[in-house]
């Protein structure tokens, strides 16, 4: 039935009083959760809700089958405030709570002899429908539809308050759940998401995993984590607790993020060699090489440099070992895209629970360097196969002193106490006015809350210097040296081929025995002039730690000789047909060849290949070049490969010559931008950086030619008008001089 969810009425959502709602005449529902039958009551006439209630309903044949899809609608009558994103599950009772089949119950099949329940009903990987209601914080419903309900987690799973997962699917009625749930950390429509316990950290502080995964806020890293929020939970109606609403790490997860067409082409990996999907023969290949092979060879580890992303993983140890995880040895997943012959393996942090002094409140004392690198470690947490790689690789001097220097590098910004610290304050705070709730309903105590964040405050303030001394001891660092760095305007530094620095000054402590990289990056639009505090002349150089240093990157203007000669001529945002694109115009009378000049939007920059643009003539830079072509297909000088899109609401867009030379600029704003439109420059010889000479119209734009002839005819009427204006102002000028002399 088209529309039966706005015929709903009320809408779902929080209501202070008891109300009336009324549903499409002739669909069956039901009240208590369950999925709606043909046996279900049939609506006629509103009826009154005086508690929480999910009301699940849907049209059914003559035949007594579902016409279309179920639906449903939370009413929340009465609740507590909360300052928390509200998720609402409705779904059969037996399903979760029958003694015998309730995935929420142990079930007779349970071994209650072993801790781990083997044979309990918590451990079914089976799915079942549920309807789902999504609610922001200020109560406004953002999605609403039926998805699969399954059990999640490891161990967590023993917790009264269980783990579950959420599969939008096609045959439930929507793909995927669409809306921007973590505020921009991530993306805007899932597939997949988790809502988690606290796993080890249930009962605690209930924020551990969250807390450390998102404390890698530093571009640098380059490492996959779940996105999270904090939610409160009702199953069918009743309050169900506090959960972190987070990505699941599947290949939808890892296609979605590294734009992976086929997902069905990647291999997932887990613990030592589980298969989550796809195949393991390129991972065994891998660990035997590593195993068989001297890594402190050149040859050897730019092999395994081609063959795993180094990088990453060394920044997952770096993480690991900050936080002291005690069960990261088992908790690693890894995949690569077979498709692709380049795809190198990557990892992906999770499930850091057990750090930051889990059970331990001087665990910041830990000397996690020694435990990540055991050889002879027990079944678990760090048994041979978990440290191998990472034993093997301190083998090479250069990884060795990527581990060091990037180590103090995130211990002087991300890992820096009073930033943990900031970070930990925000999770209090966010969770602060519910938790006396979720304590009540599963029996906890405020006091074990409270000292588990008074523990991760201790762990946040001693952790970087029992860290800095483990790092002298087992690297043979020697003495601390202060290191301070600054870039001029137009520019930055890239320090240890890892973090930037630039206008604000960068302070840290590094050792002696290990010199720093750094490498003067120009902004589009400036050159590298020189450095201050050291002597080398060229934009990457070493820098020698004798004592302490201050250097400063000294960056100047830069145009480039064709500046405003090839201009930015028309723009075309958000392309229905064709993608996004823009065009230069050439207005001398030469040819220039444009291999290598750059196109930026301040984020982003793609450069031109080998093409030539004639004397007043156009050329087209799009995303997709056989996609533009279907669309345009006149046009006749394009290229693709426009690495980023065109923002829709406005934004700056440069070109600059292949030295960073600056050669145009435009900036744009767009009020309303409902509709296609091109944004074009008004008449080819205006200064096109004057935002009053272009002008924003509907349409699909004219690709390499002259833009369009209503904008020209424009310009022509304001000129008439203005040169009648300039008549009539002339002829009353000589009247009233005529008149004076007359006089």
């Amino acid at each position: 039935m088209e529309g039966m969810q706005e015929q709903c009425h009320p809408t779902a959502g929080f209501y202070a009083s008891p109300i009336d709602v009324s549903l499409p005449v002739g669909v069956r529902y039901t009240l208590n959760g369950s999925t709606p039958t043909a046996a279900s009551p049939i609506a006629d006439g509103a009826f009154r809700l005086t508690q929480t209630t999910v009301v699940r309903y849907a049209a059914f044949t003559p035949a007594g089958k579902v016409d279309g899809f179920i639906h449903g609608a939370t009413y929340f009558i009465a609740e507590p405030d909360t300052r928390l994103m509200t998720l609402s599950i409705a779904i059969d009772d037996w399903r979760l709570f029958n003694g015998t089949n309730g995935w929420f119950r142990a079930g007779p099949g349970a071994d209650p002899g072993h801790w781990k329940q083997p044979g309990a009903n918590w451990w079914t990987k089976r799915e079942h429908p549920a309807h789902f209601d999504l609610f922001e914080a200020d109560g406004a419903l953002v999605h609403s539809s039926t998805v699969g309900f399954r059990m999640f987690g490891g161990m967590s799973r023993l917790h009264p308050q269980k783990s579950f997962s959420l599969s939008a699917r096609k045959k439930y009625g929507q793909k995927r759940i669409k809306h921007d749930i973590f505020e921009g950390a991530s993306g805007k429509s899932f597939q997949f998401l988790v809502a988690r316990n606290g796993g080890s950290d249930w009962g605690r502080s209930y924020v551990r995993d969250a807390l450390l995964t998102g404390l890698l806020k530093d571009e640098s890293w380059d490492l996959d984590h779940q996105a999270g929020r904090p939610v409160q939970v009702y199953l069918n109606g009743k309050y169900w607790g506090i959960y972190h609403l987070r990505e699941k790490i599947n290949p939808q997860f890892i296609a979605d993020r590294h734009e992976i067409a086929d997902k069905d082409k990647i291999d997932l990996l887990e613990h030592q060699e589980t298969v989550k999907h796809g195949q393991l023969g390129n991972y065994r290949k891998l660990v035997r090489f590593i195993e068989n092979n001297d890594l402190s060879k050149p040859a050897n580890y730019r092999r395994i440099q081609e063959w795993m992303d180094v990088d990453n993983y060394q920044r997952l140890q770096i993480a690991q070992t900050y936080f002291d995880n005690r069960d990261a040895g088992g908790n690693i997943r890894f995949w690569r895209d077979r498709s692709d012959p380049e795809s190198r393996w990557r990892w992906i942090l999770y499930d850091v629970d057990q750090g930051f002094g889990l059970h331990d409140p001087t665990a910041y004392e830990n000397n996690s360097l020694a435990f990540y690198t055991e050889a002879n470690g027990p079944s678990w947490p760090n048994p041979p196969w978990s440290t191998l790689l990472q034993r093997r690789l301190l083998a090479n001097p250069g990884y060795r002193r990527g581990f060091v220097n990037r180590s103090l590098d995130y211990l002087a910004t991300d890992f820096r106490a009073e930033v943990v610290l900031a970070a930990i304050e925000r999770r209090h705070a966010g969770l602060a006015y519910d938790m006396p709730r979720q304590l009540q309903r599963w029996k906890g105590k405020s006091k074990n809350w409270d000292i588990h964040f008074e523990r991760l405050r201790t762990f946040a303030r001693e952790r970087p210097a029992h860290l800095r001394e483990q790092l002298r001891t087992f690297f043979a660092g020697g003495a601390d040296r202060e290191v301070s760095i600054i870039a001029t305007a137009g520019g930055y530094v890239t320090l240890n081929h890892n973090i930037t620095v630039d206008e604000e000054s960068f302070r840290g402590r590094y050792f002696e025995n290990f010199p720093l990289h750094l490498r003067a990056v120009a902004h589009p639009g400036f050159r590298f002039v020189e450095w201050e505090g050291l002597s080398a002349k060229t934009p990457s150089s070493e820098l020698s730690l004798g004592n302490d240093r201050e250097v400063k990157a000294i960056f100047e203007p830069f145009t480039h000789p064709l500046a405003d000669v090839v201009i930015i001529n028309e723009i075309r945002p958000r392309g229905k047909a064709g993608g996004d694109w823009l065009e230069l115009y050439n207005r001398s009378t030469e040819s220039v060849e444009l291999l290598g000049w750059q196109i930026s939007d301040g984020h982003h920059t793609t450069r031109l290949p080998n093409v030539t643009i004639g004397p007043n003539d156009y050329l087209v830079i799009c995303e997709k070049e056989a996609d533009f072509r279907r669309a345009y297909p006149a046009a006749h000088m394009v290229v693709g490969g426009l690495g980023f899109g065109l923002d829709k609401d406005g934004e700056t867009l440069g070109l600059y010559g292949p030295l960073g030379g600056y050669v145009n600029q435009v900036t744009y704003t767009i009020a309303d931008p409902d509709t296609s439109f091109v944004h074009a420059l008004v008449l080819p010889g205006l200064d096109n950086t004057d935002i009053r000479h272009w002008a924003t119209q509907s349409g699909s734009g004219t690709p390499c030619a002259a833009n369009p002839d209503y904008l020209q005819t424009a310009v022509v009427t304001q000129q008439d008008y203005w040169l009648r204006i300039g008549i009539g102002v002339g002829v009353l000028l000589l009247i009233v001089v005529v008149r004076s002399r007359v006089g």
